[in-house]
């Protein structure tokens, strides 16, 4: 068994089940221990009717039967901090959660609690929407040609090793309004095309990973580059960097973040950018 652990943050709604089956399929596949976590809001710890244990106890009564190392913990505090000590202390190589909106847990997703957690964090968040039935076997991966976006091509390949990757750079023609032409769009592309391949140069790539990754540019936005090709790649989980340029997500998670996040209907792995 893997001395590395994963861990889920669930908020005990009936929103949580998928998450909690792919953590299950993901911890029996990697044989390491599932982490399976419950944070109460100051507030709630107040109430003399809530007992941490009897909700330990309702967490192991309703835990699917499978063949897992699970250790159930819960804790009283902020959301993102008690899940960025758990991931340390219990050396968690990955974080999954849900997509609810509405409660602490589901405020991860677009909400203050997301930044909080990849800015600070240094480990790799998995937002399960889709209830698995497989494991993941075409992955997405977006780049921008950044340390960032290296960083999560690798992590997504060491994650799944038996997935195909599909990596792919959205880009835009430079004054397109108003300068267009055939030669510029050749050009623009070959540019973008030798930038690609240089990425894939780099010596952090493993040989192993060429087994099975292919790579392309796309011209466009990037929520409809990534649209067509989740579609042509029949990609069933999408991978980001959490920080970059051209347009990714950064550290404060911006508009064009909580878009790809919002659409999207595959699961989505977001990396940390690791110093």
């Amino acid at each position: 068994m893997s001395d590395t652990a994963i861990l889920l943050a669930t908020d005990l709604s009936a929103r949580c089940d998928r998450p909690l089956d792919r953590a299950l399929m993901l911890a029996q596949q990697w044989r390491t221990k599932l982490i399976l976590l419950h944070i109460l809001e100051s507030g709630q710890a107040k109430d003399p009717t809530i007992k941490i244990r009897d909700i330990e106890e309702k967490m192991g009564r309703e835990l699917p039967k499978a063949k897992v190392d699970v250790e159930i913990s819960v804790k009283v505090g902020d959301v993102a901090a008690a899940i960025i000590e758990t991931a340390r202390t219990k050396k968690c190589n990955l974080i999954i959660t849900g997509v609810a909106r509405f409660d602490s847990i589901g405020d991860i997703i677009l909400g203050g609690p997301v930044d909080h957690l990849i800015r600070n964090g240094s480990v790799p968040v998995l937002m399960v929407k889709c209830r698995p039935k497989l494991a993941y076997k075409n992955i997405l991966v977006g780049t921008d040609f950044s340390d960032c976006a290296l960083q999560a091509l690798n992590t997504a390949a060491q994650l799944f090793p038996d997935s195909q990757l599909h990596l792919v750079h959205a880009y835009h023609e430079p004054h397109s309004a108003w300068l267009s032409s055939e030669q510029v769009a050749q050009d623009v592309k070959a540019k973008e095309q030798a930038a690609l391949s240089r990425f894939l140069a780099k010596p952090q790539i493993a040989d192993t990973i060429f087994e099975r990754l292919n790579g392309s540019v796309e011209k466009g936005d990037l929520g409809p580059v990534l649209a067509r090709k989740i579609t042509a790649t029949k990609s069933d989980l999408v991978v980001l960097g959490s920080h970059g340029r051209s347009g990714f997500p950064r550290t404060t998670l911006g508009s064009n973040a909580q878009h790809v996040l919002g659409w999207v209907s595959e699961d989505v792995l977001m990396v940390c950018e690791r110093k």
